[in-house]
């Protein structure tokens, strides 16, 4: 009798909290906390939205905000349409992408039209809030060129990683992200249990905290293949050894770190300024960047210049790097990197360890003042710096590395614009949302990137930019 009268109260029990506490269920279990009623979104998509000569054997894919529910992204979920013709093709889904393969090649100059209904839900059952479309443009012809490896983090034969390192891999062209197999992480013949996402070009491996003082090896297999189904010629095979404590993580900048300058509407110049790495603009046209073509004595040291009407595949690549420098600016800004030291004003005189700063406001370094980054004799020390709105480096003023810091691991984030006072010396990748300005003289040792389809534009005075 006592065992069914306590079954009876504890029965009693969750029924009153079921009804007793209106839509407990649509947000909260009593037993495992608060649940998900957050609605997922699509974050990004390959090609974009707009996009103009996209090759005829093109895969579409869609990044959505969280994990999805595999079994509701299928062919009726995920469409692509011309006019009001269905597209054949079949859909799978990896990581937080879904990809549409068209059964045979797409049409020549045509519009498309892709689509991702409300059908579609994450993990918790939460569905789209509305539909999600995009439309493209198809080139003349198909994508027959092999993607490549451009970069890797850490770098081939990089020592005292930090153990808790993400590797990762830039390609030279956006990639399938269901091939996640095809990248693997080992140490001597072990392989690490980790988890494989594409962004973009960047294959990301992510696993818990490696091993201190060790070597690993990582892999990418011929198994990894463009959105045109081109696979890598050779395996990717690189080795790094790990350090004996945690660190920040470098920023990753996927296609983006070709570029010395990638900018939006327009670039400017005063010749001649001298630019050792590729010079990009996106969606400005070639007739946008001025002082700095054929004739104008500009100098970009071996390098190429760029811009969005440019013959195929030029315009879907400058897409994909404006994509990756946007990705890049969230990344160094995301909250799962830690709670950030705070600086404000006046840098001068300062003397940073790496690791993550930021400030609410503007930050400067006044005329003639100086910043120190040191980085403890760490070659892998990774600095990163935000400023909510403005950076600006007066005139003469000087960012100075010292410990081995390099200004490959240096990053600057502005929620605006990013200004060089008149022959300043700065060190590091910056990333603006809305300009970047060099005047008369300055000196960047890094890259001047503007993250945001429709941001401002690089402006050049006799300045010396090189890539890191």
């Amino acid at each position: 009798m006592k065992k069914l009268f306590k079954g009876f109260m504890i029965t009693a029990l969750l029924v009153g909290l079921m009804t007793g506490c209106g839509k407990w269920n649509e947000v909260t279990d009593p037993f495992l906390g608060p649940l998900d009623t957050t609605a997922p979104t699509v974050l990004s998509t390959i090609p974009v939205d707009d996009a103009v000569g996209v090759a005829l054997n093109s895969n579409l894919t869609a990044r959505f905000s969280e994990t999805m529910d595999s079994s509701t992204i299928t062919q009726s979920t995920f469409t692509l349409k011309r006019g009001s013709t269905t597209v054949a093709g079949s859909v799978t889904y990896a990581g937080l992408s879904a990809v549409f393969n068209p059964t045979s090649n797409l049409l020549a100059s045509t519009v498309y039209t892709a689509a991702i209904t409300t059908g579609v839900t994450d993990e918790a059952g939460n569905h789209l809030e509305s539909g999600f479309s995009w439309t493209f443009t198809t080139g003349a012809a198909a994508d027959a060129v092999r993607p490549t490896v451009v970069s890797t983090v850490p770098l081939a034969g990089a020592t005292g990683v930090a153990i808790n390192i993400n590797p990762t891999a830039a390609f030279s062209e956006e990639m399938d992200p269901t091939r996640t197999a095809a990248f693997t992480l080992q140490h001597g013949s072990t392989f690490v249990t980790g988890e494989v996402t594409y962004v973009g070009a960047t294959a990301t491996f992510t696993a818990p905290d490696l091993l201190p003082s060790t070597l690993y090896t990582a892999t990418i297999t011929t198994a990894a293949r463009d959105l045109a189904g081109n696979t890598l010629l050779a395996n990717k095979v690189w080795t790094f050894t790990t350090g004996t404590s945690a660190g920040q993580l470098t920023v990753p900048l996927g296609t983006a770190a070709r570029f010395a300058i990638l900018s939006s509407t327009a670039i400017t110049d005063i010749p001649t300024s001298s630019i050792t790495g590729d010079v990009g603009v996106t969606p400005g046209v070639r007739s946008a960047i001025t002082g700095m073509l054929a004739g104008d004595g500009q100098v970009v040291s071996g390098y190429a210049i760029y811009a969005a009407d440019d013959a195929d595949p030029v315009p879907a690549m400058l897409i994909a790097a404006k994509a990756d420098a946007k990705i890049a600016f969230d990344n160094a800004r995301d909250a799962v990197r830690g709670t950030p030291a705070a600086i404000s004003g006046n840098l001068n005189g300062l003397t940073l360890a790496p690791g993550l700063y930021e400030s609410g406001t503007s930050i400067e370094i006044s005329p003639n003042g100086f910043l120190y980054l040191d980085a403890g004799g760490d070659a892998n020390a990774v600095f990163i710096i935000r400023s909510a709105t403005t950076i600006t480096t007066e005139s003469t003023s000087e960012v100075v590395l010292q410990g081995n810091a390099q200004a490959g691991n240096i990053y600057w984030t502005a929620g605006s614009a990013i200004t060089l006072g008149t022959n300043s010396k700065m060190k590091g990748t910056l990333i603006a949302g809305t300009s970047i300005s060099l005047l008369t003289g300055a000196r960047l040792d890094g890259r001047a990137l503007i993250q945001g389809a429709t941001a401002g534009q690089v402006s050049l005075d006799q300045n010396i930019v090189v890539k890191p």
